[in-house]
């Protein structure tokens, strides 16, 4: 009689068992289906064309081109667009920057130096090598890309 309640014991155990693999199974594979690759994947990257994009008071163009070639790491080694994607439009590693919010920034060129002044004390030399006026370009640039028109 032991011995049959210690089988049925162990049947039931592993019933239970095999019960809630199967439910962590499909947990799993529903907490999957919530997390979707980042969009940055499934779009076109298209570079915003520089001298389309608006010009920030007290800034040039030559400025923002200047920030572009810098933000696509074809001027001080800029790395921006590494993690904030070609277009701007953010990566798993970098948030959108044409948006217009901003995560560290009120949007003003101003503060978009800042947040780039900061990143580069917290990693230097992972920007690339800018110089003040690699930096005044980008941030304008940046703020460029965040106040194009729809229809750019």
């Amino acid at each position: 009689m032991a011995a049959r309640f210690i089988v049925l014991a162990t049947a039931a155990s592993a019933i239970v068992s095999a019960a809630l693999v199967v439910s962590s199974a499909r947990a799993d594979q529903q907490e999957l289906k919530l997390v979707t690759p980042p969009l940055s994947m499934f779009r076109d990257q298209i570079r915003p064309p520089a001298d389309t994009l608006p010009v920030p008071t007290g800034f040039s163009r030559e400025q923002i081109v200047h920030g572009d070639r810098v933000f696509h790491g074809e001027a001080a080694n800029g790395q921006c667009s590494v993690c904030h994607g070609i277009d701007g439009k953010g990566t798993p590693n970098g948030n959108d920057l044409t948006a217009g919010m901003f995560v560290w920034s009120d949007g003003s060129v101003k503060e978009l130096k800042r947040t780039v002044l900061h990143n580069m004390s917290v990693a230097p030399r992972m920007d690339g090598d800018l110089t003040p006026d690699d930096v005044d370009a980008v941030s304008a640039y940046v703020w460029a890309i965040s106040h194009r028109s729809a229809s750019q």
